[in-house]
């Protein structure tokens, strides 16, 4: 009991610093359609047997500018908050639509028993909870916080089937996002590999693979159409990606470099000074925006 409070206080406190830091919305071109994938893959392992999500996207606009990372937390927040609502039996369905080209609106909805008067009037409010001591009162708060600081709206309601979360979120259209194109992927180890190859493919992308350095500088010299190279730091044999930058020939492709080494590391900190360097593990719309933003999201 000691610890599960303990991790509750620690848990109450990272959402308080949430609420009252200096918080900045920074918006990066995003994939959408991939962001929401990632959301429903986050969100189904929470849901009992019982309870459906489904999710529908009627935005034309594949890549917006976003801040993936407060949007998909605020998204999670309201599924898991109608989860709640639903109990063991109901459904859940987030629907994602544009408002007169100026706005994207994203309206949760589900079919428990609706909001009480009381959290119509004060679910925004940080503290007011209607979940007893199971709950910190933080969680509606926090996505009131992240529509602020995005420049939206958000209001609560009830419909003939349950209760109603609705986002409103300025539209942005990413600029023109890079051209599907070549991209040398070099990583060594094929499960992962395989992985990003495929995340690389579903944004439009051909990829070739490669698990050395020696190895894609050969497919470099035969392949002059790669567009990009992203490659992993720690690679097959004595060289890594820092040795695949130093004997790049002159013109090459821009190169983005991908690690699960931590920052501190001395190979991390050399590949940093020279070029972007992107965290594993990382989403697929994670991957979209570090891409896309030429690696300077990260």
């Amino acid at each position: 009991a000691t610890l599960s409070a303990a991790h509750r206080g620690g848990a109450l406190l990272n959402r308080l610093a949430d609420i009252t830091g200096a918080r900045e919305w920074n918006p990066v071109p995003a994939d959408l359609r991939a962001l929401l994938a990632d959301l429903e893959t986050l969100a189904a392992p929470a849901l009992p047997a019982g309870v459906t999500l489904s999710i529908r996207n009627t935005i034309p606009q594949d890549a917006l500018l976003l801040d993936t990372g407060m949007l998909q937390d605020s998204l999670l927040n309201l599924i898991l908050n109608a989860r709640d609502a639903c109990g063991l039996t109901g459904r859940i369905m987030l629907d994602v639509t544009p408002v007169q080209n100026t706005w994207a609106e994203f309206t949760v909805r589900d079919t428990g028993p609706g909001f009480s008067e009381a959290a119509l009037h004060h679910a925004l409010e940080p503290f007011f909870t209607t979940k007893g001591g199971e709950g910190t009162g933080l969680g509606l708060a926090m996505v009131y916080d992240m529509v602020k600081l995005a420049g939206g709206r958000v209001w609560i309601d009830n419909t003939d089937s349950g209760g109603e979360v609705r986002l409103r979120l300025p539209l942005r259209p990413a600029p023109m996002p890079l051209a599907p194109g070549l991209v040398l992927l070099i990583e060594d180890s094929p499960d992962l590999r395989a992985g990003i190859r495929e995340m690389l493919r579903a944004q439009g992308h051909a990829v070739i693979e490669a698990a050395s350095v020696d190895e894609a500088l050969a497919l470099l010299a035969q392949l002059p159409d790669i567009t990009l190279i992203l490659s992993d730091i720690t690679l097959e044999g004595d060289a890594t990606g820092l040795d695949l930058l130093d004997r790049l020939p002159k013109g090459h492709p821009p190169c983005l470099l991908m690690t699960s080494l931590p920052v501190e590391h001395p190979c991390h900190r050399a590949a940093l000074e020279r070029v972007p360097v992107l965290t594993k593990p990382f989403t697929a719309h994670g991957l979209y925006a570090f891409v896309q933003s030429g690696g300077t999201q990260r």
